[in-house]
């Protein structure tokens, strides 16, 4: 398949690149630019990065997890060595394979970051989200046997024109990377069902947390309804900064407290409840508070084996857990992004490819004592 370039100009050899070799391992490298006329799919596309988010996922690869077979598939797979990490990216395209593709070139986009099969019976039963044969960009899932497997953390990177969306003129690059963020918010926040007028619990206000409130206040949940607990300084920073005024810093809390502190300002249970912690006591904690006819929406799923009680499942509580996102969700996020609904600035610290490793290595020594909210990759 040929390569159509825009203004015909030729693309280089090689390319910056942080490449995942092996967990714990990240490097600061060059590597091939991608081969998008070798994959066998008329439909690739090549974008210029100009921003990639660094997603918790990210961090989780990075110490040899695998969160999208853990989250989507329900078992841990090894990751392939030399993965380029990155998925939430923004660019220019500046090469195609199809004719029909050639309007793209040198549009801003934002492009959805995986492509499913659509035959099997999560795609043809609108469950897109999980299928199991989904290629991947930045998980090394679907793609054969690679040398290196595509991913944003490089100045390329391939993407589907078939989920590739023009970015709002009124949005930076920066703003657009956040797409994939705000579409797995919105999906995790519609799995809770809620009604606008139900208080809602969001433990845990890391990036996907704060999106889910800036979801919930999208579709008309006002703030008075919305509580957070959060024990980074950091974030709870940010969310004060993104408008959130009811916070609970559960830092040397113990459960009990952290329940008696959560009835004070809605002075009852919370019919949603979104929890990014995914640990036992974060599940008790969150059942304990889960109204009647509640839903527990579970954003981080790990293997692990928990315990608690059946009967906090009474009076039809739900527990559940959000995988991925639906193109309408993705859509949806879109809209308001272009509509100025979401508040982002207040997120991002900007770094280069180059001190990738550097960052990935600091955070996880520091875990407890996080800095930064979310790490945007600029790329010139």
């Amino acid at each position: 398949m040929p390569l159509k370039t825009l203004n015909d100009e030729p693309l280089p050899d090689q390319m910056q690149a942080v490449v995942l070799e092996k967990p714990h391992t990240l490097n600061y490298t060059r590597i091939p630019v991608w081969p998008i006329e070798k994959y066998e799919d008329s439909d690739l596309i090549l974008v210029k990065v100009k921003t990639c988010g660094v997603c918790g996922s990210d961090l989780r690869y990075y110490q040899g997890e695998n969160p999208w077979s853990q989250h989507t598939l329900g078992v841990h797979l090894k990751n392939p060595p030399n993965i380029v990490l990155g998925h939430e990216y923004s660019g220019v395209v500046v090469a195609v394979l199809s004719e029909s593709n050639e309007e793209w070139l040198g549009k801003r986009v934002v492009p959805i970051c995986s492509k499913v099969c659509g035959i099997c019976e999560m795609c043809k039963s609108n469950r897109p989200n999980l299928c199991k044969k989904t290629i991947h960009m930045g998980h090394g899932a679907g793609w054969g046997e690679q040398v290196y497997y595509p991913g944003a953390y490089a100045e390329y990177v391939p993407a589907w024109s078939a989920g590739c969306y023009e970015i709002p003129s009124k949005c930076s690059f920066e703003e657009a990377a956040m797409m994939d963020v705000l579409a797995v918010a919105t999906h995790a926040f519609h799995q809770a069902n809620h009604q606008k007028e139900m208080p809602l619990l969001i433990m845990g206000c890391g990036p996907i947390g704060n999106a889910i409130g800036q979801v919930a206040k999208n579709v008309g949940v006002g703030d008075e309804n919305i509580l957070i607990f959060e024990n980074s300084e950091i974030a709870i920073k940010v969310a004060q900064e993104t408008g959130f005024q009811n916070i609970i810093n559960t830092v040397d809390l113990e459960p009990r407290k952290i329940i008696r502190a959560a009835f004070k300002p809605m002075k009852k249970k919370y019919f949603s409840i979104f929890d990014s912690i995914g640990t036992e006591t974060s599940l008790n904690l969150g059942l304990n508070l889960l109204a009647e006819g509640g839903t527990y929406v579970n954003l981080a799923v790990h293997d692990q084996n928990v315990r608690f009680n059946q009967m906090q499942l009474s009076s039809e509580r739900k527990i559940t857990a959000a995988s991925n996102f639906l193109p309408s969700d993705y859509e949806e996020a879109l809209n308001w992004l272009g509509e100025g609904k979401f508040h982002l600035k207040p997120w991002m610290t900007t770094i280069t490819l180059e001190e990738c490793p550097r960052i990935f290595e600091n955070t996880i020594k520091h875990k407890k004592q996080r800095a930064i909210f979310k790490i945007i990759i600029q790329l010139v």
